[in-house]
């Protein structure tokens, strides 16, 4: 029986009271996203900016640390301890400007309370050590550019900093040398015993006056065979009397290839450090100017990268630029005018060009924010912090039988060699304000010295014998000679050091007896880095080339007699800049002009 009664359900849709609701719900819930998104923004911001106020922080205690003497030198030519005051700077980094104030407190110890004190006792000149408070701040209304039309507004909170740091005025000599009263010359060095490198690997090379450099085997870390490689050796200074050897001075080298990303500065603040030169006592802290600059891509590099990405470049305008002397802010002082990007780059003006790799290896000219390119640095260690230095020059190579190298007389010829070609080529230069990076001087071959010298196998008639029942297998060794650039302001204190009668003192280079002491010179061991081939190939002698390994894990130069007989001609080839020394592909088109090939028989 049909129920009548049983009522009748339609379907019906949403009422407009429910349409409001989901959008009020959805409205709420894209403006709490919002604001998440904005204060992550602001998070970001804030952290980054912490990061760079406290290596900002950093960066001005060290640089307290690198005065050469304790009393003020009234010609504000040293830093001195006792100049280390109260201060404000106003310092922009990444398009954001860091105020820094120094707060400083002199502390002098009282031997009659065996307390220190904020008061000078009457019989102390100086004090014992400085209280630094280093306060940071930033953000003091200042935001982020967007675009030419848009800034941040709120976008990143003001904050600040505050280090509190004791400077010694005798601090370790790793920091600085310090001088224990007015006389420039007498400055505190107390004796460190050094064991001298053995031959053939580590040659001494004599500067006179019982003074020696050597170079330390140069060991690469491959982080990625034929492209991502950083190389480590030291270069050490040291005397050596009846009574050994003593420590002198130390440089620490680093060579690396990265992978970088272009970034065209078009914020004030942005940009990057200029080259770190020798000035002849000691490598001069760089001026940071805006200019291009560029970001380390990989994370499978060297951690150095991220320096010789942003700091590798020219252009820009800084205060401590020379107007006579441009190759001292330049990274390779000696490049063509064509090899700098022109008027009509714009932003990129003044900066060398960077190139990147496509799949077929082949170069490509990039131009473009974003754009990927491949560089090589030369890094060198000061006050603690590792720094991008001029591009290293290689201005002789010589290559040697396995014998060679191995007796202390043969030594003694070879340094002899490079001493006076290195004296030569600095006379070579000619006047101080020159100009001499237009038209370098080239270092003598040793044939082609006053007194001719001719290494073995260097020609036919001085050729190398291996021959069955004897010498089968022999060790080809190589050595690079490298020069840094010279600028008018070291130029002028070797010239002081080499006339008649002058003293380190008097040519504003402490300690130094020699010009030799404060030429940028360098006798490197090549053997594990350079390309090895023979011609004939494999015949009679086979020359190793093995993909270069961490550590020198690698064969090259080990040549071994084949079957036949006759002339074998090898060859070591490197190229003269940063890449000779990371043994990797090249990063522009003048690879093959700048490759030092030399041979022997």
């Amino acid at each position: 029986m049909k129920n009548s009664n049983i009522r009748k359900h339609t379907n019906r849709g949403y009422t407009l009271i429910e349409v409001l609701v989901g959008m009020i719900i959805f409205a709420l819930g894209m403006m709490a996203l919002v604001s998440l998104q904005g204060n992550l923004a602001r998070n970001s911001g804030d952290s980054n900016a912490r990061t760079v106020a406290a290596n900002l922080a950093e960066e001005v205690i060290e640089s307290f640390r690198t005065f050469s003497q304790t009393p003020t030198d009234p010609n504000g030519v040293f830093d001195a301890f006792e100049d280390i005051a109260d201060s404000s700077s106003i310092i922009g980094r990444g398009g954001v400007n860091y105020n820094v104030i120094s707060d400083v407190t002199d502390y002098y110890y009282d031997s009659n309370s065996s307390t220190f004190t904020t008061t000078r006792p009457a019989s102390v000149l100086y004090a014992d050590m400085k209280l630094v408070e280093l306060t940071v701040s930033w953000n003091t209304g200042q935001e982020f550019r967007i675009d030419e039309g848009q800034t941040t507004v709120g976008r990143l909170g003001s904050g600040s900093i505050t280090l509190k740091d004791v400077i010694s005025s005798i601090p370790s000599t790793s920091g600085s040398k310090v001088a224990l009263n007015s006389g420039i010359s007498a400055l505190y060095n107390p004796p460190v015993d050094y064991n001298p490198g053995a031959n053939p690997d580590i040659i001494s090379i004599q500067l006179g006056q019982n003074k020696f450099k050597e170079s330390t085997t140069p060991l690469p870390d491959v982080l990625r065979s034929n492209e991502l490689v950083e190389t480590r050796f030291d270069v050490v200074t040291y005397s050596q009397d009846n009574a050994g050897a003593t420590f002198l001075r130390r440089e620490e080298f680093r060579a690396l290839s990265c992978e970088c990303t272009l970034r065209i500065a078009d914020t004030a603040g942005e940009g990057g450090l200029r080259p770190t030169i020798w000035d002849g006592n000691e490598y001069k802290v760089a001026e940071y100017v805006a200019k291009p600059y560029g970001e380390s891509n990989n994370n499978q590099q060297s951690g150095y990268c991220s320096l010789c990405c942003r700091d590798h470049h020219d252009g820009g305008t800084g205060t401590e630029d020379v107007a006579g002397d441009p190759g001292q802010s330049r990274f390779n002082a000696f490049r063509s005018s064509t090899d700098y990007y022109d008027s009509s780059s714009g932003l990129l003006q003044g900066d060398h060009k960077h190139y990147n790799r496509n799949r077929l290896g082949e170069l490509n000219l990039v131009s473009n924010d974003g754009d990927v390119y491949v560089e090589a640095c030369r890094l060198i260690r000061k006050d603690g912090f590792f720094r991008v230095a001029q591009d290293l020059r290689q201005e002789g190579m010589n290559n040697f039988p396995a014998s060679y190298l191995d007796e202390s007389s043969e030594v003694s010829e070879y340094s002899s060699y490079v001493t006076a070609a290195v004296t030569q080529y600095e006379t070579d230069m000619g006047v101080v304000t020159n100009l001499y990076e237009l038209n370098p001087p080239y270092l003598t071959e040793p044939a082609s010295m006053p007194t001719p010298l001719v290494f073995p196998a260097s020609t036919f008639g001085t050729a190398s014998v291996m021959q069955a029942g004897g010498i089968t297998e022999q060790q080809l060794r190589s050595r690079g000679i490298y020069m840094d650039y010279m600028s008018d302001d070291l130029r002028t204190k070797i010239n002081c050091m080499e006339d008649p009668g002058n003293t380190g003192d008097s040519c504003g280079v402490p300690n130094v007896t020699t010009a030799l002491e404060i030429i940028p010179f360098y006798d490197v061991q090549l053997t594990w880095l350079a390309r090895w081939n023979e011609s004939p190939n494999n015949n009679p002698v086979d020359v190793t080339n093995e993909t270069i390994k961490s550590d020198n894990a690698h064969s090259r130069g080990n040549a071994t007699l084949e079957a036949g007989f006759g002339f074998s001609t090898d060859s070591a080839a490197a190229h003269k800049g940063n890449l000779g020394l990371t043994a990797t592909d090249p990063i522009d088109p003048n690879y093959i002009a700048e490759e030092k090939i030399q041979y022997l028989y």
